[in-house]
């Protein structure tokens, strides 16, 4: 049996009774952290361009843009929604390999919306769709053994998510769902340049392929066909774009074991590779009982792929002008961590980017390359981190961070999420009532048992 015939045949026939209950139990924790994300992110610059995006086509009104309650086609509906998702960089990540994936919020907003578009769907099918596509789209990603810093190709493979957990909400049979894959290939893209330059497209290709994804489905319900071997075909996908893979990343243990379970949740609204930073100074800044008026200088050892993201290029990382730089400036974030004992979303502000008390502080923090850290994990984007702190007392605290929390091996709970969604309900665009926000968090951590989803999509409205 071909490739391609094992991967569908195993989303098509994946269920609540296949699937191990920490891969369902993770599913829950993915769709609380995109609503929490893009409630979290409704107010940016960058979801009122998508909310903008949508309006200008309109349509037939059958699925919510989130926060907003306007009604755009499922289409444009998750392009809106991925992308506001992906707003403040805050969305849960897979980190255990050499090129992270964003899978959750590139899946989750096909997945809602196809559920709202049809009431039949009931949580248990959305859960065991949603637990099979983000295993897969991590599995494709992680089958890549080039790195996308050196390549420029970032995250290809996503479209492909986004298309399997669609395929199996539309219910479609075996042969239009190969051919959603095969056409799936042309919507194929992604590329590094966006983090060069700190660009929107950070957010807008999550929502491009989101919405690629479903309309992939949709046009092989209708009828086109694609080609039958999109991965490993003469022409296809790893011939042509990623020659450098493992194939047993991508189909060992397929249908047992399910690594969308190992997604690493984000505490912080910064890219997960700051994350290390960030929590060995809160930790030393709690154990030791120290202010940033306390901190003379911040030394951060870490590999040089990471620092490359996070600490290149130096004029920018040091001066942090908007807040897509920012996100991913661990200078600033570990800066902030320092004077505010926290790291949040007003952090981000333009009044909080020109802050003297945390600039003075970034401009006392170096980032060095760990020779130890760059040899055992010089492949790896999100890269242990040591943190060195010298205080006016003379006093200097050190600690090393492997596994930040939100880690697989230092895991979030349902409760996280929904103390997440609190916290990004203080930023949104509209209103939330913390009874609203409960709400969410019942109704997701029940959604196995609920016969449809009708009722979730007036909680994720706003100003009610």
């Amino acid at each position: 049996m071909d490739v391609t015939t094992q991967i569908i045949r195993h989303i098509l026939n994946s269920s609540l009774e296949t699937i191990p209950e920490k891969a369902i139990e993770r599913a829950k924790l993915s769709i609380v952290d995109t609503i929490a994300c893009a409630i979290g992110g409704s107010n940016d610059p960058i979801a009122h361009f998508a909310r903008q995006l949508g309006a200008l086509s309109g349509g037939k009104p059958e699925c919510t843009v989130w926060i907003s309650g306007k009604k755009l086609p499922s289409s444009l509906a998750v392009l809106v929604n991925a992308t506001t998702a992906r707003a403040l960089d805050f969305d849960d990540t897979y980190e255990i390999g050499i090129n992270g994936c964003h899978a959750s919020a590139y899946d989750v907003p096909p997945a809602l919306a196809l559920a709202e578009r049809d009431q039949s769907i009931t949580g248990g099918e959305l859960l065991s769709a949603l637990a099979t596509a983000i295993d897969l789209h991590i599995r494709l990603s992680r089958s890549i053994t080039t790195n996308a810093i050196d390549t420029g190709r970032d995250n290809m493979v996503a479209v492909w998510g986004a298309t399997a957990v669609s395929a199996k909400l539309l219910r479609l049979d075996e042969e239009k769902t190969r051919n959603a894959f095969g056409i799936a290939y042309a919507h194929a893209a992604g590329e590094f340049q966006m983090y060069e330059e700190g660009a929107h497209t950070v957010a807008l290709q999550q929502g491009l392929r989101a919405r690629s994804g479903v309309e992939s489905a949709l046009s092989a319900m209708v009828g086109f066909n694609g080609p039958r071997e999109p991965f490993f075909g003469k022409y296809g996908f790893y011939k042509a774009f990623e020659p450098d893979y493992d194939r047993n990343m991508l189909m060992d243990k397929l249908g047992s074991n399910y690594v969308n379970a190992s997604i690493s949740f984000k505490p912080w609204p910064s890219c997960r590779a700051t994350h290390h930073g960030i929590d060995g100074l809160l930790q030393l800044r709690e154990e030791h009982d120290f202010v940033g008026d306390d901190v003379v200088s911040i030394e951060l050892g870490l590999n040089q792929r990471a620092g490359s993201v996070v600490a290149e290029p130096r004029d920018q990382k040091w001066n942090p002008a908007d807040p897509v730089v920012a996100r991913f400036s661990l200078p600033y974030v570990v800066a902030v961590a320092a004077q505010r004992g926290s790291v949040t979303i007003g952090d981000f502000s333009a009044e909080a980017l020109k802050d003297p008390a945390v600039r003075q502080i970034m401009a006392a923090t170096k980032i060095v390359v760990d020779p130890e850290i760059d040899r055992t994990h010089g492949r790896f984007g999100n890269s242990p981190t040591t943190v060195n702190v010298k205080l006016k007392s003379g006093a200097q605290h050190f600690i090393r961070i492997d596994k930040p929390f939100g880690h697989p091996e230092s895991p979030a709970s349902l409760a996280d999420g929904v103390q997440k969604l609190k916290a990004c309900a203080a930023a949104s665009m509209l209103p939330f009532s913390e009874k609203q926000l409960e709400l969410v968090g019942e109704f997701i951590d029940d959604l196995d048992k609920r016969p449809t989803l009708a009722p979730l999509f007036e909680l994720l409205v706003g100003g009610r």
